[in-house]
C-alpha cells in the first residue's frame, strides 16, 4: 500500500516519530570470525617466512664465500703473494689474509650477525686453504680434487664445492 507523505510516495506505510530501522557497526560473532580467521593467515605466513630466512641465509652465505674465493685467487695472482682463506669454525668466521698479514676481508656468521648461520664447516686439513703467487690453491688436505666448504642454517645446508683455480658451485646438499 503506497501512503503519500509530504508530497512524497514510498512503497511502505511510515508513520510519524517512528525511524527507519538502521544497523550500525560488526556484530560480535562477524568480529571475532574475523580475528579467528586473520590469527590463522598470519600464522601460517610466519611458518612460511621463518623456513624461507634460514634457506636464504645458507644461501647467501655459500654465495658470498664462493665470491670470497675468487677475490682471494685473483688478489693472489695480482700482488704476487700466497693468500691464505682461514676458518674458525668455532668462532662462525673465516678471514682472507696475505701471506704478509694484511687482512683483505673478514666474514662472521651467526645468530647476531648479517648472515645468520648455525655451523660453518671447510672440510680440509687444517681449515685453511692457501693460493700460491700463481692462485694456484693448496686441496692436499681434501683427499680429493675438490674442497667442500658447509654452511647451514637450521634444516637448511648449502656446500660450496671448489678446485685448485678457486672455481666453485654452489648446491644444495
Amino acid at each position: 500500500m503506497a501512503v503519500e507523505y509530504m508530497g512524497h510516495t514510498c512503497g511502505d506505510i511510515v508513520t510519524r516519530g517512528e525511524d527507519p530501522p538502521t544497523r550500525l557497526g560488526f556484530t560480535v560473532v562477524e568480529l571475532l570470525v574475523t580475528l579467528i580467521l586473520f590469527s590463522i593467515a598470519m600464522g601460517l605466513g610466519s611458518a612460511v617466512f621463518s623456513g624461507y630466512q634460514s634457506r636464504t641465509a645458507a644461501q647467501r652465505a655459500a654465495q658470498v664465500f664462493a665470491m670470497d674465493l675468487r677475490l682471494a685467487r685473483t688478489s693472489a695472482v695480482r700482488g704476487r703473494e700466497a693468500v691464505i682463506v682461514d676458518f674458525d669454525e668455532a668462532g662462525m668466521s673465516y678471514c682472507i689474509r696475505l701471506e704478509s698479514g694484511d687482512t683483505i676481508v673478514k666474514r662472521k656468521f651467526g645468530r647476531d650477525d648479517d648472515i645468520p648461520l648455525d655451523l660453518l664447516n671447510l672440510q680440509l686439513t687444517g681449515d685453511s686453504l692457501v693460493f700460491n703467487a700463481r692462485g694456484v690453491g693448496d686441496l692436499s688436505g681434501s683427499g680429493s680434487s675438490l674442497g667442500i666448504a658447509s654452511f647451514a642454517a637450521g634444516e637448511t645446508i648449502y656446500d660450496v664445492s671448489f678446485n685448485v683455480m678457486g672455481a666453485s658451485k654452489v648446491e644444495l646438499r
